[in-house]
């Protein structure tokens, strides 16, 4: 597949899996032996782990979550998005109860693309400044 393919099935993923919750076209976008490591979220292998992590992240932590794409790189089978986050924290998140609040965070992820398919996928995201917009931790004064 070009390069060009490969960015489609990364905006497809985004578009109607993160920002429309169709979780039903996992299995159409995602390779069977996948690999996906979220930084302090840990690391999912093979589809049916990253189904459940995706379906319980969804439908729990956040609402009105949304992925916006500012940057997209690529070369060959590897995507990369620089993108923007965000959501409303209404459910329980890396133990923390949900707090009504919204927060928006940066974030890195690069994809490996597979005949076809989506088969690697590792993200960087700044999760503390998540927490601080959702008042569980601060910065250290720098004064």
């Amino acid at each position: 597949m070009s390069t060009h393919d490969n960015i489609a099935i990364v905006r497809r993923f985004v578009d109607q899996v993160v920002n429309k919750g169709d979780l039903s076209l996992i299995d159409e976008l995602w390779a069977e032996d996948l690999v996906w490591r979220g930084g302090s979220l840990g690391e999912v292998r093979g589809i049916a782990a990253y189904r459940d992590m995706l379906a319980a992240a969804a439908g729990n932590a956040f609402t009105g979550m949304r992925l916006d794409i500012e940057q997209i790189i690529a070369d060959g089978d590897t995507v990369v998005l620089l993108f923007t986050n965000g959501g409303t924290h209404e459910g329980e998140f890396l133990g923390i109860p949900g707090t009504g609040r919204t927060a928006r965070w940066s974030g890195v992820g690069v994809y490996r693309v597979s005949d076809g398919r989506i088969a690697e996928a590792t993200f960087v995201e700044d999760i503390l400044a998540m927490l601080v917009q959702l008042g569980v931790t601060e910065l250290p004064s720098t004064g």
